[in-house]
């Protein structure tokens, strides 16, 4: 099939070509093989994207943090503030030597940047390591751009939208979010091309960077029990389940436990005292002369399980309509117990509602518009919600719904939120500078709100899929691999029809 032009299919950027010069005509020659082809052009693209945000967050590669330098300059970036916080700077090896807050995998990742920075004299060092993770970073962008558009079928220049947001330049460099989204464009990708096996230790390595891609399973079995394609699903399910077990145990066996400073050793790994202790040896935590201990690899999950509602989220928005009482309110250290069954209710709740949709939609639904619902409705329930979290989701939007003025708006919204956060952190600090509570808040509901309008676009696509513009052309499911042309169920009659 020939390739969608976006100024042909999309009103707003018909409206921006006509500005430049009016759309390529009927006479002219499109199908000549060319140099520039659309993905060489959305590498360049996001490039440059890329290169805006190294020098949006420059400032603070080599300026003091101080007065709220960080956030009056909008700079701040994880990167920068963890080279120190998990002591790669003193040239400790994560887990082993220190527990770090994350996944495995980017522990590796971290491990790797600290190493190549290491050849450098010391003062030099922690701008380098901004910049060599920043290179590290970039190139995974590449891999979810360039996976993004194969996903997208005929319609590649639909990944634009990942090329040119301004979550890629404001966040990309903020932690280490885009090596789990490459690694989840792979599996996508090896999932549409029919490898279920590669898709799921791909979308395993990348559970093992975030969590998030392990949602996908729940739409993926909704999509296969009415596709009849549950070998293909078992197979991608297993795989994602035991590949960031796979990856993490050997890590997990050799660290060992730490104090809540992350740094002092409270006892020795699991393997050290497996001989002794037996199969305890094998607990995440450990309490030795009253003091508890967090196995390294463990760590991000207990500091998940106690940490409160963040900025950004719902949760704190309620905490605050109540006059800033929390849900419940635990012993420093304890974990909010009442908050964190919420979130799981809710979640479930809402992951019930994406299958639900998957099986009454009047025709199978395509895979992408259920992966950004899993993902807005984890996002939107968690008590966390990082900004750089947004990112996550830009791939799957555009794949779900392609279309540039709903996307522009959530973006703008966005960077709105973004600017918002760090003005409230600047008044929370420094009274009568920067904005109050109730500003921030509209900020966040309005990012809520435009992502939840864009989601019901989302919606009303699986509803009425004769307006879904990916299938206007003719295809079923580019991204859908063994269910694209699947037969499908339909859930009135329960018959078998043509996908």
């Amino acid at each position: 099939m020939a390739v969608v032009l976006p100024s042909s299919d999309d009103p707003v950027v018909a409206g921006a070509v006509r500005a430049l010069g009016g759309p390529p005509g009927r006479h002219a020659d499109l199908g000549r093989r060319r140099f520039w082809t659309p993905v060489r052009w959305l590498v360049l693209l996001t490039l440059v994207t890329c290169l805006f945000g190294w020098w949006q967050k420059s400032p603070c590669r080599v300026h003091s943090w101080e007065q709220q330098y960080q956030y009056t300059r909008a700079c701040y970036t994880d990167v920068f503030a963890l080279y120190f916080a998990e002591e790669l700077s003193a040239g400790k090896t994560p887990y082993l030597e220190h527990a770090v807050e994350y996944p495995v995998v980017i522990g590796g990742v971290m491990a790797v940047a600290a190493e190549v920075v290491e050849v450098l004299p010391a003062e030099v060092r922690p701008r380098h390591f901004y910049d060599v993770t920043w290179a590290l970073l970039t190139a995974f962008a590449l891999v979810v751009v360039v996976t993004t558009a194969r996903l997208a079928g005929r319609r590649p220049w639909d990944a634009a939208m990942f090329a040119l947001a301004p979550a890629l330049a404001l966040h990309g460099s903020t932690n280490w979010d885009l090596v789990a989204m490459a690694l989840v464009g792979l599996g996508l990708l090896s999932w549409a091309r029919r490898r279920p096996l590669a898709a799921g230790v791909l979308l395993g390595l990348a559970t093992a960077t975030k969590l998030y891609p392990v949602l996908f399973l729940v739409p993926l079995f909704a999509l296969c029990l009415r596709a009849g394609r549950l070998r293909a699903f078992a197979v991608t399910a297993a795989a994602v389940v035991l590949t960031p077990v796979a990856v993490s145990l050997p890590v997990y066996l050799a660290s060992p436990y730490y104090a809540a400073d992350a740094t002092t050793v409270v006892a020795a790994s699991p393997l050290d005292r497996l001989g002794a202790d037996g199969l305890s040896a094998l607990a995440p935590t450990v309490e030795v002369g009253g003091v508890e201990g967090v196995n390294a690899t463990y760590r991000f999950f207990d500091l998940n399980t106690t940490r409160p509602a963040d900025w950004d989220s719902l949760w704190f928005a309620l905490q605050e309509l109540r006059g800033g009482r929390t849900l419940d309110s635990p012993a420093a250290g304890e974990a909010p117990q009442l908050l964190n069954l919420a979130v799981a209710v809710l979640l479930v709740l809402a992951l019930v509602g994406v299958v639900v949709l998957a099986l009454r939609a009047p025709r199978r639904p395509r895979l992408m518009p259920l992966l950004f619902l899993t993902v807005l409705a984890f996002l939107i329930t968690n008590k966390v919600w990082s900004p750089q979290f947004s990112l996550w989701l830009v791939p799957l939007a555009l794949l779900a719904h392609p279309r540039w003025r709903p996307f522009l708006a959530w973006q703008a919204a966005e960077a709105v939120l973004l600017l918002s956060r760090f003005s409230f952190f600047v008044g929370r600090d420094e009274p009568g500078e920067g904005i109050g509570t109730s500003m921030f808040l509209t900020a966040v509901a309005a990012r809520d709100l435009a992502l939840l309008v864009f989601a019901g676009f989302v919606v009303r696509d699986v509803l009425q899929p004769e307006r879904d513009v990916v299938r206007a052309g003719g295809e079923d499911d580019p991204a859908g691999g063994v269910l694209d042309r699947a037969p499908d169920r339909t859930p009135r009659a329960g018959a078998v029809t043509a996908g």
